[in-house]
């Protein structure tokens, strides 16, 4: 590791795997480096000449919005194919996490390094930290349009699965209860005396 002046880090040089640098998130960083929050050393490739950034550009803009005019850079020797392959291994596991365009482009950077167009998926999967399946759909139009739908019978399947149970929509599709309209009506004349005759028959077997 080293003391580095900011400028002397080159930031163009197509090492960068991102389709854009986040503002907030740059900002964000800036404010924390205020208060005294320490980053990781950024990360560059030295091929003699040039240093090429592969690891912190959105610290490298952080650190510029403040003023920083020397960083701490953790480097190693290299070309500048090198420091490519280096970038297309950064930002998995750390920082802001990639978009789908991000890990689009790293693809597309891989697999413009001479060479790499002839590595299997798998391989081009294992470099830039992505997943087969991602690579396998950037690079065949039939595979990504497989996943697809894929996808949608998944969700269809989710969908069915959480809708009622035919029981549930028997029950609810049930006729109602029948009400007697006469319920809770005040009896007649004739319903009463019918009553007392047979609480009259009940008494007297009850005294047998």
């Amino acid at each position: 590791m080293k003391k580095l002046k900011l400028d002397a880090i080159c930031i163009d040089g197509g090492t960068q795997c991102r389709v854009v640098i986040d503002q907030p998130t740059v900002y964000d960083y800036a404010e924390h480096m205020k208060d005294g929050d320490v980053f990781p050393p950024i990360e560059t490739v030295f091929d003699g000449t040039t240093h090429w950034l592969t690891d912190g550009f959105h610290r490298w803009h952080a650190y510029k919005i403040n003023g920083v005019k020397e960083v701490d850079v953790i480097y190693k020797p290299g070309t500048k194919e090198d420091a490519i392959l280096e970038a297309l291994k950064a930002n998995s596991k750390h920082g802001k996490t990639l978009t789908n365009e991000d890990k689009r482009k790293k693809v597309l950077m891989a697999l413009e390094i001479p060479g790499f167009a002839e590595k299997t998926n798998y391989e081009i999967a294992k470099i830039c930290d992505l997943s087969r399946t991602f690579v396998a759909a950037m690079r065949d139009p039939e595979v990504k349009e497989r996943q697809e739908k894929n996808r949608q019978k998944s969700a269809a399947k989710k969908a069915q699965n959480s809708s009622p149970t035919t029981s549930e929509q028997k029950a609810e599709n049930s006729s109602p209860t029948t009400i007697d309209p006469h319920a809770g009506a005040v009896p007649d004349a004739d319903e009463i005396k019918a009553s007392d005759r047979k609480s009259t028959r009940l008494n007297s077997s009850h005294r047998t």
